[in-house]
């Protein structure tokens, strides 16, 4: 990436996060981490709203990244999987709530650009949180590893 192109990525991040509708996301959070049926609606939205994107590129990412880090919320929605760090689960939860609301500081309906906040702010958190997905990742291992055994 340029220097420009970070720049303008940085810039983006910064407004988003400093943004009403995120900080709005970070107060729901908890209440939403606390309550696993709404955690389960909150990745089902936000997979739904996935499957209405389009193809290749900013898209494909977008769908990989909510996946993997809806596998660990879902995990952790069920009690399968408790690990995370607080904080950290609250900026996945924010992540998909900012994610999925139609009006953020670039409105999803513009074409293109629409959903460039939305993935500057996932890429960050996919980022920010990287020993929680490699913890994570270590963990669905394991437990591939015993269901295998048992077979």
């Amino acid at each position: 990436m340029s220097t420009t192109t970070t720049n303008k990525t940085q810039n983006l991040l910064s407004k988003v996060i400093e943004s009403v509708v995120y900080k709005s996301a970070l107060k729901k959070a908890p209440r939403i981490a606390k309550n696993a049926k709404s955690l389960l609606q909150l990745l089902q939205t936000a997979l739904k709203k996935t499957q209405h994107l389009g193809a290749g590129g900013v898209f494909d990412v977008i769908r990989e990244k909510i996946t993997i880090l809806g596998t660990l919320i879902k995990a952790y929605a069920v009690g399968d999987y408790r690990q995370i760090e607080v904080g950290n689960l609250l900026k996945v939860i924010a992540g998909f709530v900012y994610f999925i609301a139609p009006i953020d500081i670039i409105p999803d309906i513009l074409p293109f650009i629409g959903l460039s906040d939305d993935v500057a702010l996932l890429m960050f958190i996919f980022k920010s949180i990287d020993d929680e997905l490699v913890k994570f990742n270590e963990w669905q291992n394991r437990q591939n590893d015993k269901s295998l055994r048992r077979n």
